[in-house]
């Protein structure tokens, strides 16, 4: 009986051995893994094409320099020159294309006018405004007198000195003037000078003295625009 009965129990044993019971242990489940995507390319981004703008049109002398002028003319004053080897900006014309009105070469806060058989041009002009003439005015008045000093015996009065003085305009023009002398009251009657040009014209006048103190005298320009300049001198006398 007793080996019959270890018989039964290899029996089970081999028969539980055989089946596929789940262990005890817990097994984890494995984590995912990552498989990475084809990345986003990203979008170019759109390339701005900026619109080309018209370049600076700019005078060139051809050779020699040239004189920049006041004013479309050779009436008018230089004030600037345009040399070899510079350039300035063209600005504007006149209404005959035969001047170009640019930054003057000289002094870039002004401008002035090249004649443009003297020039060449690069860049577009054609949309370049027509600048008119400018007003022709007075830029600067001068004065002296002689004798600055004059000393004579105190009897000898009326005496006369000589006022000098020097106008300047900036193209053709007439200019009307006087002159006033300050502590006595005097004033001259209007007198004109003629100019045919820009430039500088000396005139003479002469004033009477008639007793000893400081004398200021005052030269204005009426027309075409007020200038004044001025001058002092002193009279002395001896008993």
């Amino acid at each position: 009986m007793r080996i019959r009965r270890l018989l039964y129990i290899s029996i089970i044993v081999s028969i539980l051995a055989a089946c596929n019971f789940p262990s005890g242990r817990v097994t984890g489940t494995p984590a995912s893994t990552f498989i990475p995507t084809d990345p986003r390319t990203a979008s170019p981004r759109p390339t701005v094409t900026l619109t080309a703008t018209s370049s600076l049109s700019v005078a060139i002398p051809l050779e020699v320099p040239v004189n920049c002028r006041s004013g479309p003319a050779t009436t008018y004053t230089v004030i600037g020159e345009l040399r070899p080897g510079r350039q300035a900006e063209v600005i504007g014309k006149s209404v005959d294309v035969a001047w170009w009105y640019v930054k003057n070469p000289s002094d870039p806060s002004t401008s002035c006018w090249l004649f443009a058989d003297l020039v060449r041009i690069e860049g577009n002009v054609e949309s370049l405004p027509v600048v008119n003439p400018p007003g022709v005015t007075v830029t600067t008045v001068t004065v002296s007198v002689e004798p600055p000093v004059m000393n004579v015996a105190c009897d000898a009065f009326p005496q006369v000195v000589t006022l000098n003085i020097e106008i300047s305009v900036s193209g053709p023009a007439t200019v009307f003037w006087r002159w006033e002398e300050i502590s006595t009251g005097d004033i001259s009657e209007e007198q004109s000078v003629l100019f045919e040009e820009g430039g500088t014209i000396t005139v003479h006048d002469s004033y009477q003295v008639r007793g000893a103190r400081d004398y200021t005298m005052v030269v204005r320009t009426i027309q075409p625009n007020e200038m004044t300049g001025q001058a002092t001198f002193k009279a002395v006398c001896t008993p």
